[in-house]
Protein backbone atom coordinates (compact mmCIF):
# COMPACT_ATOMS: atom_id res chain seq x y z
CA UNK A 1 0.00 0.00 0.00
CA UNK A 2 2.96 2.63 0.78
CA UNK A 3 5.12 1.50 -2.63
CA UNK A 4 1.27 2.18 -4.37
CA UNK A 5 0.74 5.75 -2.45
CA UNK A 6 4.34 6.77 -3.64
CA UNK A 7 3.40 5.66 -7.33
CA UNK A 8 0.38 6.64 -7.56
CA UNK A 9 1.22 10.53 -7.83
CA UNK A 10 4.29 9.92 -9.94
CA UNK A 11 2.43 7.71 -12.52
CA UNK A 12 -0.50 10.26 -12.45
CA UNK A 13 1.54 13.32 -13.32
CA UNK A 14 3.64 11.38 -15.73
CA UNK A 15 0.41 10.58 -17.60
CA UNK A 16 -0.58 14.26 -17.48
CA UNK A 17 2.75 15.39 -18.81
CA UNK A 18 1.92 12.52 -21.69
CA UNK A 19 -1.08 14.31 -22.52
CA UNK A 20 -0.03 18.04 -22.19
CA UNK A 21 2.51 16.86 -24.92
CA UNK A 22 -0.63 15.80 -27.04
CA UNK A 23 -1.79 18.69 -27.56
CA UNK A 24 1.26 20.32 -29.10
CA UNK A 25 0.79 17.23 -31.71
CA UNK A 26 -0.42 19.05 -34.88
CA UNK A 27 -3.55 17.82 -36.09
CA UNK A 28 -5.90 19.58 -38.66
CA UNK A 29 -8.24 22.07 -37.88
CA UNK A 30 -11.68 20.40 -38.43
CA UNK A 31 -14.69 18.72 -36.98
CA UNK A 32 -14.32 15.09 -36.26
CA UNK A 33 -17.03 11.73 -35.57
CA UNK A 34 -19.61 13.48 -37.62
CA UNK A 35 -19.91 17.22 -36.61
CA UNK A 36 -20.15 16.59 -32.67
CA UNK A 37 -16.34 17.59 -31.88
CA UNK A 38 -13.76 20.49 -33.17
CA UNK A 39 -10.13 20.67 -32.90
CA UNK A 40 -8.55 24.25 -33.32
CA UNK A 41 -6.73 26.43 -31.69
CA UNK A 42 -9.50 27.26 -28.66
CA UNK A 43 -9.58 23.37 -28.00
CA UNK A 44 -6.00 23.51 -27.92
CA UNK A 45 -5.10 25.74 -24.98
CA UNK A 46 -8.03 25.45 -22.90
CA UNK A 47 -6.94 21.19 -23.11
CA UNK A 48 -3.73 22.58 -22.07
CA UNK A 49 -4.76 24.93 -19.07
CA UNK A 50 -6.85 22.08 -17.98
CA UNK A 51 -3.96 19.44 -17.71
CA UNK A 52 -1.21 22.10 -16.04
CA UNK A 53 -3.80 22.55 -13.50
CA UNK A 54 -4.23 18.77 -13.14
CA UNK A 55 -0.27 18.18 -12.51
CA UNK A 56 -0.33 21.34 -9.79
CA UNK A 57 -3.31 19.77 -7.93
CA UNK A 58 -2.02 16.23 -7.97
CA UNK A 59 1.77 17.21 -7.36
CA UNK A 60 0.47 19.55 -4.15
CA UNK A 61 -1.80 16.43 -2.99
CA UNK A 62 0.16 13.46 -1.80
CA UNK A 63 1.68 14.48 1.83
CA UNK A 64 -2.46 15.39 2.85
CA UNK A 65 -3.70 12.39 1.01
CA UNK A 66 -1.59 10.57 3.66
CA UNK A 67 -1.70 12.34 6.29
CA UNK A 68 -5.84 12.36 6.45
CA UNK A 69 -6.30 8.80 5.22
CA UNK A 70 -7.95 10.01 1.83
CA UNK A 71 -7.60 7.01 -0.38
CA UNK A 72 -5.30 8.32 -3.15
CA UNK A 73 -5.97 6.24 -6.10
CA UNK A 74 -9.71 7.52 -6.00
CA UNK A 75 -8.46 10.80 -5.70
CA UNK A 76 -6.15 10.96 -8.95
CA UNK A 77 -9.12 8.92 -10.85
CA UNK A 78 -11.22 11.39 -10.13
CA UNK A 79 -8.96 14.28 -11.18
CA UNK A 80 -8.09 12.74 -14.34
CA UNK A 81 -11.75 11.83 -15.11
CA UNK A 82 -12.90 15.87 -14.01
CA UNK A 83 -9.93 16.96 -16.44
CA UNK A 84 -11.45 14.75 -19.38
CA UNK A 85 -14.89 15.95 -19.29
CA UNK A 86 -13.22 19.54 -18.93
CA UNK A 87 -11.51 19.11 -22.19
CA UNK A 88 -14.81 17.73 -23.67
CA UNK A 89 -16.39 21.18 -23.09
CA UNK A 90 -13.70 22.83 -25.03
CA UNK A 91 -13.54 20.47 -27.99
CA UNK A 92 -17.64 20.52 -28.15
CA UNK A 93 -18.89 21.70 -31.40
CA UNK A 94 -22.76 20.35 -30.40
CA UNK A 95 -25.15 20.81 -27.67
CA UNK A 96 -24.89 17.29 -26.69
CA UNK A 97 -20.94 16.79 -26.48
CA UNK A 98 -20.84 19.79 -24.71
CA UNK A 99 -23.48 18.73 -21.89
CA UNK A 100 -21.89 14.98 -21.65
CA UNK A 101 -18.52 16.91 -21.41
CA UNK A 102 -20.10 19.46 -18.36
CA UNK A 103 -21.32 16.12 -16.35
CA UNK A 104 -18.55 14.38 -17.14
CA UNK A 105 -17.05 17.22 -15.29
CA UNK A 106 -19.01 18.08 -12.68
CA UNK A 107 -20.22 14.35 -11.02
CA UNK A 108 -17.06 13.35 -10.34
CA UNK A 109 -15.94 16.84 -8.32
CA UNK A 110 -19.27 16.51 -6.12
CA UNK A 111 -17.54 12.98 -5.56
CA UNK A 112 -14.15 15.19 -4.88
CA UNK A 113 -15.78 17.75 -2.08
CA UNK A 114 -17.08 14.67 -0.32
CA UNK A 115 -13.75 12.02 -0.51
CA UNK A 116 -12.88 12.54 3.19
CA UNK A 117 -16.18 10.78 4.20
CA UNK A 118 -15.37 11.26 8.01
CA UNK A 119 -15.23 14.47 7.62
CA UNK A 120 -18.77 16.69 8.68
CA UNK A 121 -17.67 19.26 6.81
CA UNK A 122 -16.89 17.10 3.75
CA UNK A 123 -19.89 15.60 3.33
CA UNK A 124 -21.73 19.07 3.75
CA UNK A 125 -20.03 20.71 1.04
CA UNK A 126 -20.84 17.46 -0.88
CA UNK A 127 -24.39 17.35 -0.58
CA UNK A 128 -25.08 21.42 -1.13
CA UNK A 129 -22.83 20.97 -3.87
CA UNK A 130 -24.61 17.85 -5.63
CA UNK A 131 -28.11 19.30 -5.03
CA UNK A 132 -27.61 22.90 -5.87
CA UNK A 133 -25.06 21.04 -9.18
CA UNK A 134 -27.57 19.21 -10.07
CA UNK A 135 -30.76 21.89 -9.77
CA UNK A 136 -28.25 23.85 -12.52
CA UNK A 137 -27.87 20.95 -14.94
CA UNK A 138 -32.02 20.49 -15.26
CA UNK A 139 -32.38 24.37 -15.93
CA UNK A 140 -28.88 24.39 -18.47
CA UNK A 141 -30.48 21.11 -20.08
CA UNK A 142 -33.83 22.76 -20.26
CA UNK A 143 -32.51 25.62 -21.85
CA UNK A 144 -30.48 23.81 -24.49
CA UNK A 145 -34.00 21.77 -25.26
CA UNK A 146 -35.32 25.20 -25.70
CA UNK A 147 -32.86 26.37 -27.78
CA UNK A 148 -33.18 23.11 -29.89
CA UNK A 149 -36.77 23.71 -30.19
CA UNK A 150 -36.52 27.08 -31.58
CA UNK A 151 -33.48 26.09 -34.12
CA UNK A 152 -34.10 22.34 -34.74
CA UNK A 153 -30.38 21.98 -34.53
CA UNK A 154 -27.87 20.77 -32.07
CA UNK A 155 -24.93 22.12 -34.03
CA UNK A 156 -23.08 25.37 -33.00
CA UNK A 157 -22.81 26.68 -36.35
CA UNK A 158 -26.23 25.68 -37.79
CA UNK A 159 -27.58 27.42 -34.50
CA UNK A 160 -25.60 30.53 -35.28
CA UNK A 161 -26.42 30.28 -38.98
CA UNK A 162 -30.48 30.57 -37.90
CA UNK A 163 -30.03 33.21 -35.08
CA UNK A 164 -28.45 35.07 -37.76
CA UNK A 165 -30.67 34.77 -40.05
CA UNK A 166 -34.13 35.17 -37.65
CA UNK A 167 -32.72 38.67 -36.84
CA UNK A 168 -34.33 39.67 -33.50
CA UNK A 169 -34.73 37.10 -30.34
CA UNK A 170 -38.24 36.13 -30.03
CA UNK A 171 -39.49 35.06 -26.50
CA UNK A 172 -38.88 31.28 -27.12
CA UNK A 173 -35.26 32.29 -27.88
CA UNK A 174 -35.00 34.65 -25.20
CA UNK A 175 -36.38 32.19 -22.30
CA UNK A 176 -33.58 29.68 -23.88
CA UNK A 177 -30.78 32.22 -23.40
CA UNK A 178 -31.91 32.77 -19.82
CA UNK A 179 -31.78 29.51 -18.85
CA UNK A 180 -28.56 28.69 -20.40
CA UNK A 181 -27.05 31.88 -18.65
CA UNK A 182 -28.52 30.62 -14.84
CA UNK A 183 -27.03 26.84 -15.91
CA UNK A 184 -23.54 28.16 -17.07
CA UNK A 185 -23.95 30.94 -14.16
CA UNK A 186 -23.86 28.59 -11.51
CA UNK A 187 -21.07 26.22 -12.85
CA UNK A 188 -18.63 29.21 -13.04
CA UNK A 189 -20.26 30.86 -9.82
CA UNK A 190 -21.40 34.11 -11.01
CA UNK A 191 -23.69 36.05 -8.78
CA UNK A 192 -26.47 35.58 -7.96
CA UNK A 193 -25.88 31.92 -8.47
CA UNK A 194 -22.66 31.38 -6.21
CA UNK A 195 -24.29 30.19 -3.50
CA UNK A 196 -22.60 27.10 -3.56
CA UNK A 197 -19.54 28.18 -3.52
CA UNK A 198 -18.36 29.56 -0.05
CA UNK A 199 -19.54 26.43 1.81
CA UNK A 200 -18.27 24.09 -0.85
CA UNK A 201 -14.71 25.13 -0.89
CA UNK A 202 -14.02 25.49 3.12
CA UNK A 203 -15.27 22.03 3.38
CA UNK A 204 -13.92 20.19 0.65
CA UNK A 205 -10.09 19.08 1.64
CA UNK A 206 -7.80 21.48 0.70
CA UNK A 207 -6.06 20.17 -2.44
CA UNK A 208 -9.19 18.97 -3.67
CA UNK A 209 -10.92 22.76 -2.70
CA UNK A 210 -7.90 23.87 -4.79
CA UNK A 211 -8.86 22.05 -7.55
CA UNK A 212 -12.00 22.67 -7.50
CA UNK A 213 -11.94 26.65 -7.57
CA UNK A 214 -10.36 26.50 -10.83
CA UNK A 215 -10.95 23.26 -12.96
CA UNK A 216 -14.51 23.90 -13.35
CA UNK A 217 -14.74 27.41 -13.07
CA UNK A 218 -12.08 27.33 -16.50
CA UNK A 219 -14.54 24.75 -18.25
CA UNK A 220 -17.60 27.13 -17.49
CA UNK A 221 -16.27 29.69 -19.32
CA UNK A 222 -15.03 27.41 -22.19
CA UNK A 223 -18.49 26.22 -22.35
CA UNK A 224 -19.81 30.22 -22.00
CA UNK A 225 -17.33 31.04 -25.06
CA UNK A 226 -18.88 27.90 -26.96
CA UNK A 227 -22.82 28.33 -26.69
CA UNK A 228 -23.20 32.36 -25.51
CA UNK A 229 -20.22 33.96 -27.66
CA UNK A 230 -20.51 31.46 -30.24
CA UNK A 231 -23.59 29.43 -31.15
CA UNK A 232 -25.58 32.63 -29.36
CA UNK A 233 -23.22 35.11 -30.94
CA UNK A 234 -26.64 36.60 -33.22
CA UNK A 235 -28.66 37.99 -30.30
CA UNK A 236 -25.36 39.69 -28.57
CA UNK A 237 -27.39 42.68 -28.42
CA UNK A 238 -29.51 41.00 -26.13
CA UNK A 239 -27.58 39.92 -23.77
CA UNK A 240 -24.14 41.77 -23.46
CA UNK A 241 -25.47 44.39 -21.18
CA UNK A 242 -27.60 41.97 -18.55
CA UNK A 243 -23.43 40.00 -18.76
CA UNK A 244 -22.13 43.26 -18.10
CA UNK A 245 -24.76 44.04 -15.27
CA UNK A 246 -23.74 40.32 -13.85
CA UNK A 247 -20.23 40.87 -14.16
CA UNK A 248 -19.89 44.16 -12.29
CA UNK A 249 -22.35 42.45 -9.43
CA UNK A 250 -20.70 39.69 -9.24
CA UNK A 251 -16.87 41.24 -8.87
CA UNK A 252 -18.47 43.70 -6.44
CA UNK A 253 -20.15 40.89 -4.59
CA UNK A 254 -17.18 38.75 -3.85
CA UNK A 255 -14.78 41.35 -3.03
CA UNK A 256 -17.38 43.13 -0.27
CA UNK A 257 -17.95 40.12 1.35
CA UNK A 258 -14.38 38.53 1.20
CA UNK A 259 -13.66 41.93 3.19
CA UNK A 260 -15.32 41.06 6.58
CA UNK A 261 -13.82 37.28 6.19
CA UNK A 262 -11.09 36.06 8.74
CA UNK A 263 -10.12 32.22 7.53
CA UNK A 264 -8.22 32.60 4.89
CA UNK A 265 -9.60 30.16 3.15
CA UNK A 266 -13.26 31.52 2.98
CA UNK A 267 -11.44 34.67 1.94
CA UNK A 268 -10.26 32.89 -1.16
CA UNK A 269 -13.50 31.33 -1.66
CA UNK A 270 -15.57 34.77 -1.99
CA UNK A 271 -12.62 36.63 -3.92
CA UNK A 272 -12.53 33.62 -6.50
CA UNK A 273 -16.41 34.71 -7.16
CA UNK A 274 -14.55 38.21 -7.63
CA UNK A 275 -12.39 36.76 -10.26
CA UNK A 276 -15.21 35.19 -12.10
CA UNK A 277 -17.00 38.91 -12.49
CA UNK A 278 -13.51 39.81 -14.06
CA UNK A 279 -13.42 37.13 -16.84
CA UNK A 280 -17.33 37.79 -17.44
CA UNK A 281 -16.41 41.38 -18.29
CA UNK A 282 -14.14 40.50 -20.51
CA UNK A 283 -17.20 38.12 -22.06
CA UNK A 284 -19.52 41.15 -22.22
CA UNK A 285 -16.79 42.86 -24.00
CA UNK A 286 -17.17 39.89 -27.06
CA UNK A 287 -17.87 42.72 -29.84
CA UNK A 288 -14.28 44.56 -29.01
CA UNK A 289 -12.74 41.48 -31.34
CA UNK A 290 -10.65 38.78 -30.59
CA UNK A 291 -9.00 40.89 -27.87
CA UNK A 292 -12.21 40.20 -25.60
CA UNK A 293 -12.01 36.25 -26.05
CA UNK A 294 -8.39 36.60 -25.98
CA UNK A 295 -8.63 38.19 -22.52
CA UNK A 296 -11.50 35.86 -21.29
CA UNK A 297 -8.57 32.80 -22.37
CA UNK A 298 -5.31 34.58 -20.90
CA UNK A 299 -6.98 35.48 -17.58
CA UNK A 300 -8.52 31.57 -17.01
CA UNK A 301 -4.90 30.48 -17.62
CA UNK A 302 -3.78 33.49 -15.13
CA UNK A 303 -6.65 32.80 -12.80
CA UNK A 304 -6.10 29.05 -12.48
CA UNK A 305 -1.95 29.45 -11.48
CA UNK A 306 -2.30 31.56 -9.03
CA UNK A 307 -5.81 30.47 -7.09
CA UNK A 308 -4.65 26.90 -7.35
CA UNK A 309 -0.95 27.99 -5.74
CA UNK A 310 -2.78 30.48 -3.17
CA UNK A 311 -4.89 27.37 -1.50
CA UNK A 312 -2.47 25.19 -2.18
CA UNK A 313 -0.70 27.09 0.42
CA UNK A 314 -3.06 26.32 2.90
CA UNK A 315 -1.68 23.24 3.08
CA UNK A 316 1.16 24.21 5.42
CA UNK A 317 -1.72 25.23 8.45
CA UNK A 318 -3.83 21.93 7.49
CA UNK A 319 -3.09 19.37 10.23
CA UNK A 320 -6.01 17.46 11.95
CA UNK A 321 -8.51 19.35 13.69
CA UNK A 322 -7.24 22.63 11.83
CA UNK A 323 -10.42 23.92 9.32
CA UNK A 324 -7.62 26.07 7.25
CA UNK A 325 -6.10 28.98 8.54
CA UNK A 326 -7.35 32.11 10.43
CA UNK A 327 -5.27 35.39 10.17
CA UNK A 328 -3.89 35.09 13.41
CA UNK A 329 -3.05 31.63 12.66
CA UNK A 330 -0.86 33.54 9.66
CA UNK A 331 1.24 35.75 12.16
CA UNK A 332 4.65 35.07 12.03
CA UNK A 333 4.67 32.85 8.95
CA UNK A 334 7.38 34.99 6.95
CA UNK A 335 9.93 33.66 9.63
CA UNK A 336 8.72 30.35 10.38
CA UNK A 337 8.65 28.89 6.35
CA UNK A 338 9.92 31.71 4.28
CA UNK A 339 9.85 29.92 1.13
CA UNK A 340 6.27 28.96 1.71
CA UNK A 341 5.92 32.41 2.48
CA UNK A 342 6.98 33.96 -0.20
CA UNK A 343 5.24 31.77 -2.55
CA UNK A 344 2.43 33.10 -0.68
CA UNK A 345 2.87 36.42 -1.19
CA UNK A 346 3.65 36.01 -4.49
CA UNK A 347 0.34 34.22 -5.33
CA UNK A 348 -1.55 36.92 -3.16
CA UNK A 349 -0.15 39.68 -4.75
CA UNK A 350 -0.51 38.32 -8.10
CA UNK A 351 -4.30 37.98 -7.39
CA UNK A 352 -4.16 41.72 -6.22
CA UNK A 353 -3.23 42.49 -9.58
CA UNK A 354 0.31 44.15 -9.08
CA UNK A 355 3.08 44.26 -11.22
CA UNK A 356 5.24 42.11 -12.21
CA UNK A 357 2.99 39.17 -12.08
CA UNK A 358 0.93 37.51 -14.04
CA UNK A 359 -2.22 39.03 -12.77
CA UNK A 360 -1.59 42.41 -13.51
CA UNK A 361 -0.83 41.18 -16.96
CA UNK A 362 -4.75 39.38 -16.89
CA UNK A 363 -6.25 42.76 -15.41
CA UNK A 364 -4.74 45.19 -18.15
CA UNK A 365 -5.95 42.64 -21.36
CA UNK A 366 -9.17 42.63 -19.73
CA UNK A 367 -9.57 46.25 -19.84
CA UNK A 368 -8.71 47.57 -22.59
CA UNK A 369 -10.95 44.74 -24.47
CA UNK A 370 -14.30 46.58 -22.04
CA UNK A 371 -13.24 50.02 -23.12
CA UNK A 372 -12.87 49.23 -26.72
CA UNK A 373 -16.68 47.86 -26.51
CA UNK A 374 -17.65 50.93 -25.39
CA UNK A 375 -17.76 49.60 -21.57
CA UNK A 376 -16.19 52.35 -19.58
CA UNK A 377 -18.42 52.44 -16.66
CA UNK A 378 -17.44 48.32 -16.51
CA UNK A 379 -13.76 49.17 -16.74
CA UNK A 380 -13.83 51.56 -13.74
CA UNK A 381 -16.03 49.12 -11.75
CA UNK A 382 -13.05 46.68 -12.47
CA UNK A 383 -10.25 49.31 -11.46
CA UNK A 384 -12.40 49.95 -7.99
CA UNK A 385 -12.95 46.13 -7.31
CA UNK A 386 -8.83 45.69 -7.90
CA UNK A 387 -8.41 48.61 -4.92
CA UNK A 388 -10.80 46.92 -2.91
CA UNK A 389 -9.41 43.21 -3.25
CA UNK A 390 -5.78 44.76 -2.25
CA UNK A 391 -7.11 45.48 1.17
CA UNK A 392 -7.48 41.97 2.21
CA UNK A 393 -4.99 39.94 0.07
CA UNK A 394 -2.46 42.35 1.14
CA UNK A 395 -3.67 41.87 5.02
CA UNK A 396 -2.53 38.43 4.69
CA UNK A 397 1.12 39.36 3.74
CA UNK A 398 0.96 41.73 6.97
CA UNK A 399 0.19 39.56 8.81
CA UNK A 400 2.67 36.96 7.88
CA UNK A 401 5.67 38.96 7.79
CA UNK A 402 4.36 42.39 10.91
CA UNK A 403 3.06 40.31 13.27
CA UNK A 404 5.07 37.70 15.62
CA UNK A 405 3.73 34.32 16.23
CA UNK A 406 1.38 33.67 19.05
CA UNK A 407 2.73 30.82 21.51
CA UNK A 408 1.00 28.56 20.97
CA UNK A 409 0.18 28.42 17.32
CA UNK A 410 -0.38 25.11 15.58
CA UNK A 411 3.25 23.68 13.91
CA UNK A 412 3.41 23.91 10.28
CA UNK A 413 3.68 21.16 7.79
CA UNK A 414 6.79 20.40 6.29
CA UNK A 415 6.65 18.58 2.81
CA UNK A 416 9.34 18.95 -0.12
CA UNK A 417 6.99 17.93 -2.70
CA UNK A 418 4.36 20.79 -1.84
CA UNK A 419 7.56 23.82 -1.35
CA UNK A 420 8.95 22.43 -4.89
CA UNK A 421 5.51 22.58 -6.68
CA UNK A 422 4.54 26.15 -4.73
CA UNK A 423 8.40 27.49 -6.10
CA UNK A 424 7.66 26.06 -9.70
CA UNK A 425 4.18 27.67 -9.78
CA UNK A 426 5.26 31.59 -7.75
CA UNK A 427 8.07 31.30 -10.33
CA UNK A 428 6.19 30.86 -13.34
CA UNK A 429 3.61 33.95 -12.23
CA UNK A 430 6.34 36.10 -11.88
CA UNK A 431 7.87 35.33 -15.26
CA UNK A 432 4.68 35.09 -16.90
CA UNK A 433 3.86 38.21 -15.87
CA UNK A 434 7.23 39.91 -17.50
CA UNK A 435 6.75 37.90 -20.49
CA UNK A 436 2.86 37.27 -21.48
CA UNK A 437 3.58 37.89 -25.00
CA UNK A 438 4.19 33.69 -26.03
CA UNK A 439 0.76 32.76 -23.46
CA UNK A 440 -1.47 36.05 -24.68
CA UNK A 441 -0.05 35.44 -29.07
CA UNK A 442 -1.71 31.66 -28.33
CA UNK A 443 -4.52 33.17 -26.68
CA UNK A 444 -5.39 35.43 -29.44
CA UNK A 445 -5.35 32.88 -31.97
CA UNK A 446 -7.40 30.32 -29.81
CA UNK A 447 -9.71 33.65 -29.79
CA UNK A 448 -10.50 33.81 -33.57
CA UNK A 449 -13.24 30.93 -33.97
CA UNK A 450 -15.47 33.36 -32.09
CA UNK A 451 -14.22 36.40 -34.18
CA UNK A 452 -17.34 37.46 -36.98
Amino acid sequence: RRRAAFALPIITIAGLIVALASVFNVVPAAQYFRGFVTIDAFTSFFRAVFIVLAIFAAAVSPAYLARRGVPAGEYYAIICFSTVGAMTIALSADLITLFIGLETMTIPIYVLAGIQRTDRFSNEAAIKYFLLGAFSSALLLYGLAWLYGVTKATDFVTIANFLSAQGIANGPTIVALALITVGLGFKAAIVPFHQWTPDAYDGAPTPATAFMSVGPKAAAFAAILRVIVGALGPLSVDWIAVLAILAAVTMTGGNIVALAQTNTKRMLAYSSIAHTGYILAAVAASSAGPSAGAAVLFYVFAYGLMNLGAFACLLYFDLEGTRGASLDELNGFGRRQPLGALAFAIFLVSLTGIPPTIGFVAKFVVIQPVLDAGLAWLAVVIALNAVLAAFYYLRVVVHMYMYDAEEKVPRLVTERTLSVSLGIASFAVIVLGILPNSIYQWALEAAQPFVR
